[in-house]
């Protein structure tokens, strides 16, 4: 019986993803071209990204806002965000990481935190224009490692900087490792890539993996969630890319962040990324501030999103003052 309620879940799952549709930010027909309503592509520096927008079209939008999802994830993990965001006037941008969502699996890519800043700045400008509003960075897990490398590249481009159970640093240093090394290896690489693809690349490994990120069994609208875009060709080496190849092209210092305003969200329980981590984190930045969310694991965005978004919100409201 329980394989029987898997599959009538999966089925139902697949009939509200490709038929019933709503609104951009929740569930819509996966497909590559399309992914959702509000989806777009762009072409930046040979990579094609994949990013969603919302409230562009706001005259005097209160700020702007970048989410920046972690390893594995996509514009998908930030579901249960966009609402409150865009409810408060802000103008926001959700982008799929280079190798992850449905932005270009392209292996030459370099997977460090400084790269992926630069180059998401450079997906910015080509957004911005003429426009030098500044930008409120959101950053999860990897992507919060992400997020603090691009306000350290360019902190005249930042207005805040919050990261969610992140990959932070105080020095960025290169990925380093036995497995590391083993990835790079041609033959091995085909080998680690088949068992990702075959072991790991699953709708049971997902949901074992999400069990552990939100401490209870996510429905199977959520794994299917992930794990589209996850079934795209060439996923399991983009995965193994994030640590073969990560070269740090510059060297930053998490203390220059000394200025800007930083705000550190972790779950109180969170078993990937402690939050001793996060803690130490902030004890080195003294300008930012930590919100611990109780009864939470490593994705309180998505399992504690009412209290999550109101501290979010509440931050960004304090330094973004209406005019």
């Amino acid at each position: 019986m329980p394989g029987t309620y898997k599959l009538l879940s999966l089925i139902c799952s697949w009939f509200i993803l490709n038929f019933i549709g709503s609104d951009p930010g929740k569930f819509f027909a996966q497909d590559i071209a399309k992914p959702f309503r509000n989806s777009h592509f762009i072409i930046v520096d040979s990579v094609n990204f994949h990013y969603r927008i919302w409230n562009d079209g706001l005259e005097k939008p209160r700020g702007k806002v970048v989410l920046i999802h972690g390893f594995m994830g996509s514009t998908f993990s930030w579901r249960e965000n966009f609402d409150s965001l865009v409810k408060s006037d802000y103008e926001v941008i959700a982008i799929d990481l280079p190798g992850f969502g449905y932005s270009s699996r392209d292996l030459k890519v370099n997977q460090s935190q400084s790269n992926r800043a630069r180059l998401l700045w450079d997906l910015l400008a080509e957004l911005d224009k003429k426009d030098t509003v500044k930008w409120n960075l959101v950053g999860h897990s990897m992507g919060g490692g992400t997020a603090e490398a691009m306000a350290l590249v360019q902190p005249e481009r930042t207005h805040s900087l919050t990261i969610v159970d992140g990959m932070v640093f105080l020095k960025n240093e290169n990925v380093q490792g036995a497995f590391v090394t083993a990835s790079k290896n041609k033959q091995y690489n085909k080998i680690i890539s088949s068992l990702v693809e075959k072991n790991v690349l699953t709708y049971n490994r997902i949901e074992s993996l999400f069990k552990k990120n939100y401490g209870y069994i996510p429905d199977s609208a959520t794994v299917i969630g992930y794990l589209t875009p996850l079934l795209i060709d060439g996923s399991a080496e983009s995965i193994l890319s994030v640590f073969s190849n990560s070269k740090e092209i510059i060297n930053l210092d998490s203390r220059e962040l000394e200025k800007l305003p930083v705000l550190v969200i972790w779950g109180e329980d969170d078993r990937t990324i402690s939050l001793k981590r996060g803690k130490r984190f902030v004890k080195n930045v003294p300008s930012a501030e930590l919100k611990i969310i109780r009864k939470s694991r490593h994705d309180p965005m998505e399992t504690n999103p009412k209290e999550f978004n109101s501290h979010l919100i509440m931050f960004l409201n304090k330094h973004n003052k209406l005019k």
